[in-house]
């Protein structure tokens, strides 16, 4: 091959590779579309109303749609046979019928009580009243996991996200979004599981994605709210609210979670930035 043909298939290679890098930065530019300066002079507003961040703010600024959950209910039978260790099938039939709200099932000092299709609290009287909390969150996840085998539940996808009241709670994380109301709450002893609270329902997807104010605008638009704090986590997810119909029903809509040094927490509309009230 003489020079020339070299050097022309050259030009055409770094020619290819220009396009595939140019591709590459706008992709993450769309993606991005937040300065640092931005994120900065951000901050400095925030500061001169008394809220300190010490925490990453998140770029994140895609289009987020409606979260849709699936009709399925986690699987009673295998919850039954894994936390009270017994078989579905010897549970009396008053028992078991219908599963009815407030249903509550006992055997040999353990008891679980079923609520609502999605959630259910189970206990052990068998164990000594001594609540430990020093178990590491990776510990008490990894002894529960057994204990959903089978259930329905996708315990690989709980991830902890705090400690209430001597409980470790873990949520659900799907895909990147933190999902609220999908929670685990857990009380261990020394000996094992004290007390286990789950709600969880199914998703099925998240459609018709619409533009989202980021968390930075979310920030420094409720300045009413967001003052004289120190913020120490921010987080996007879905959270139950109630939908302005007049009928007091509920949706999950997807908000920032702005969290607090106090511990408290305050959720903000994506859509619009309103804060979501959670009484």
């Amino acid at each position: 091959m003489d020079w020339s043909k070299a050097k022309s298939i050259l030009i055409i290679i770094f020619f290819i590779l220009n396009l595939f890098l140019a591709g590459v930065i706008i992709k993450l530019a769309n993606q991005e579309g937040i300065s640092q300066d931005t994120i900065e002079n951000a901050k400095k507003a925030l500061l001169n109303r008394g809220v300190i961040v010490n925490s990453e703010i998140p770029l994140y600024n895609k289009k987020i749609g409606t979260l849709v959950y699936s009709d399925d209910n986690i699987n009673y039978e295998r919850i039954i046979k894994n936390f009270l260790e017994v078989d579905f099938l010897e549970i009396e039939e008053n028992s078991k019928e219908e599963y009815m709200p407030q249903e509550l099932i006992e055997k040999d000092g353990k008891e679980i009580i079923f609520q609502d299709g999605n959630k259910f609290i189970y206990k052990n009287k068998n164990l000594s009243y001594i609540i430990s909390a020093d178990k590491s969150s990776e510990e008490v996840l990894g002894n529960i996991k057994k204990l959903f085998k089978g259930t329905g539940v996708p315990i690989s996808q709980f991830v902890f996200d705090k400690m209430e009241d001597g409980n470790y709670v873990f949520r659900q994380k799907y895909n990147e979004f933190w999902i609220f109301e999908n929670y685990i709450s857990v009380r261990t002893s020394k000996e094992g599981v004290l007390h286990l609270e789950c709600r969880y329902r199914r998703i099925e997807d998240i459609i018709q994605g619409s533009d989202i104010l980021t968390a930075h605008q979310v920030l420094i638009k409720n300045h009413d709210s967001i003052k004289d704090i120190e913020i120490v986590a921010i987080d996007l997810g879905f959270k139950e609210s109630v939908v302005q119909n007049g009928k007091g029903e509920l949706e999950d809509i997807p908000v920032w979670r702005i969290r607090t040094s106090q511990e408290e927490e305050m959720f903000f509309r994506v859509y619009d930035g309103e804060k979501v009230n959670t009484q």
